[in-house]
């Protein structure tokens, strides 16, 4: 079985949900391993001790907070006697986040350090996670039928899940359907036996099924007769005895075939194939070429949404299947947007996509697979496609309808002399209209202005007291230093404006509003006294809202950064499907209903789709106070 493009991360909750960092047992040596002691010496860096015996005895669910401390305890102490532990605990913890690109290099530069058992099995884990089934199966046969050393860092039954799900997978790939199912079967015992790891199991196994040939089920079938391969290979099987003129073998496989879908729990088989696994969900993004960083950009916002809770739900193996929406045709003639969707449907089976680009939204269509967009283009009624970032338009009519909420009447526009900039500004003021407002005039400036005074001179002429400016943040940086050279200065959206309406001299103060797309933190610390009160609409900001604080922290500890809108929007849309399945969705068809009817809350807005799948919550304003902002209700 072929695939278009190697996985570039996978990521299962499970593993994260149960990851744990293993207790230290003492031992008599200091030697390497998942047991290793941690007893100080006399030449021993008693410092290093204790932080590696605090990381190896704190049970932890999220090995995304874990990483960071590992890798600065690497830094801190580069000689420690024990540093292979270490390694081997941030390769673990790498490889349960989906970071398998990082876990391949982190292997590289320290993989000698481990014991080559060990090695060998984290790096034939993320060989399996990138896809990689020839390597990952040449690294992992040892496994085949036997039981893994324990990793550090991990619990034994997590790492041998782990396992089991990369061999089917990559079995799978190597059109083995037979060998595949076996790993399934392993995986269902690997820990006491659960709702979950069964419905996982006999949802992959009816994927591998429904890829393989008749011939190859046959194939697999021979000398084969656990109850899984039989009730999930047997009618391929059967099909292919039947070709043959085989109707004793028919009769007999059939019986079968029953008896173990029925020891299963199973019906019989329609003629319907297999549309999806309600726990992969894709992500189409671009992983090569000139947008290669906002493909990573959003890999992190989407990875951090399997990790953390979402739901009240108990914890799923999710899986996060990525392909490159820029990677340049093949010899099928595959390639581009519409390849990595086809993949992500017809090969990859998953519930649901997050794209960045609506170029393939007739092809997931026809499949019925849900298809959240990382766009701002409305319109897409008929479509099973939802726009999941909120149009600027309809960010400008909310900073207007903000404004008039606070008495706002009298307003003016100060924006770029592009066909964005007049898009903005005529839907700002037709929100200001329509809500009984007036806009005084818009003054432009030039796409590529850096001064604005000329600008700043002709707005002063403007009867207002609302000022919006349709531009992004680091053009908002020059223009509002020129209009407190002018003497118009914001002030506190809730304070009665000190001069009103005035078109003569003197220092005049405005409620100023912009959608100031790509706000930082930089921004606010550059010009602070020059936007204080100010409304800005970006979509979303870190700010320090208890609404998303937990967010912020937890991917600030994850990656060492504050998220920006992409991270965010990147979150909420692979949160949005997991609600969907956590709400009972089992179907694509399912999670298209799901998505329609119900609302989500999600760092972007509490997330609602109207008729033609657009936004129809209220994009999200923020104030400034100082050196921060806070959500604005």
């Amino acid at each position: 079985m072929s695939k278009l493009w190697p996985a570039l991360g996978l990521l299962t909750l499970a593993d994260c949900a149960s990851w744990r960092a293993s207790p230290a047992a003492p031992a008599p040596e200091p030697s390497y391993g998942a047991n290793a002691a941690l007893q100080p010496g006399a030449d021993d860096d008693l410092g290093g001790d204790a932080d590696l015996r605090d990381l190896t005895r704190t049970s932890s669910s999220n090995p995304t907070a874990l990483r960071p401390r590992l890798q600065a305890f690497l830094v801190r102490h580069p000689h420690h006697r024990q540093r292979p532990l270490a390694v081997a605990m941030l390769v673990s913890a790498m490889l349960a986040t989906g970071d398998a690109l990082a876990a391949q290099s982190e292997l590289s530069e320290e993989g000698a350090l481990l014991p080559n058992p060990e090695s060998a099995l984290l790096l034939g884990l993320a060989e399996g996670q990138l896809g990689h089934a020839a390597p990952a199966l040449t690294l992992l046969h040892p496994y085949l039928a036997a039981d893994p050393p324990g990793l550090p860092g991990l619990d034994a039954s997590d790492c041998r899940a782990r396992l089991r799900l990369t061999l089917a997978k990559a079995l799978a790939a190597r059109d083995e359907p037979g060998a595949a199912i076996d790993q399934l079967e392993m995986y269902q015992h690997v820990s006491p036996r659960s709702e979950a790891t069964h419905a996982l199991a006999l949802r992959r196994a009816e994927i591998i099924a429904s890829d393989a040939s008749e011939l190859s089920a046959l194939r697999a079938l021979g000398g084969r007769r656990s109850a899984l391969a039989l009730a999930m290979l047997g009618p391929k099987a059967v099909a292919a005895l039947r070709s043959r003129g085989d109707e004793r073998g028919v009769s007999r496989l059939d019986r079968e075939v029953a008896g173990a879908r029925k020891e299963l729990g199973l019906e019989l088989p329609s003629s319907q194939p297999l549309t999806a696994d309600p726990l992969g969900l894709g992500l189409s993004v671009p992983w090569s070429g000139s947008r290669a960083r906002l493909g990573r950009a959003i890999l992190r916002g989407a990875m951090l949404a399997l990790v953390a809770p979402a739901g009240t739900a108990a914890p799923a193996p999710w899986q996060l299947l990525v392909r490159d929406s820029a990677a340049s045709p093949d010899r099928s003639g595959q390639g581009g947007p519409a390849g990595a969707i086809a993949a992500l449907s017809r090969v990859e089976h998953t519930i649901g996509v997050v794209s960045t680009s609506d170029a393939a939204v007739e092809l997931a269509s026809a499949d019925g697979l849900p298809l959240l967009l990382l766009d701002e283009r409305p319109g897409r009624g008929g479509t099973s496609a939802f726009q999941m970032v909120h149009a600027s338009e309809a960010r400008a009519a909310a900073l207007a309808r903000a404004a008039l909420a606070l008495g706002e009447r009298a307003f003016a526009v100060l924006g770029p002399d592009t066909p964005a900039g007049r898009r903005l500004a005529a839907a700002y003021e037709a929100a200001v209209r329509a809500g009984g407002g007036r806009v005084s005039g818009l003054v432009t400036y030039p796409a590529a202005a850096t001064s604005f005074a000329s600008a700043v001179t002709s707005l002063r002429k403007l009867t207002f007291t609302t000022l919006f400016i349709p531009d992004d943040a680091n053009r908002l940086e020059l223009i509002a230093p020129a209009l407190a050279v002018a003497d118009l200065w914001p002030r506190s959206p809730r304070a009665t404006s000190v001069a009103r309406a005035s078109a003569g001299g003197g220092e005049r103060a405005i409620l100023l509003e912009s959608t100031a797309l790509g706000l930082s933190s930089k921004f606010l610390h550059d010009v602070e006294r020059y936007v204080q009160g100010a409304l800005f609409c970006p979509g979303f900001y870190p700010s320090d809202d208890l609404d998303n604080v937990s967010f912020v922290t937890h991917f600030r500890a994850s990656y060492g950064a504050l998220p920006s809108a992409t991270d965010a929007y990147a979150y909420d849309a692979i949160s949005l499907l997991r609600a969907a399945v956590e709400r009972g969705a089992r179907t694509r068809a399912d999670v298209l209903r799901t998505l329609a009817d119900q609302s989500f809350a999600g760092l972007t807005g509490d997330i609602r789709f109207g008729p033609d799948h657009e936004r129809t919550d209220p994009p999200l304003i923020y104030v400034v106070e100082g050196t921060s902002l806070r959500t604005w209700k």
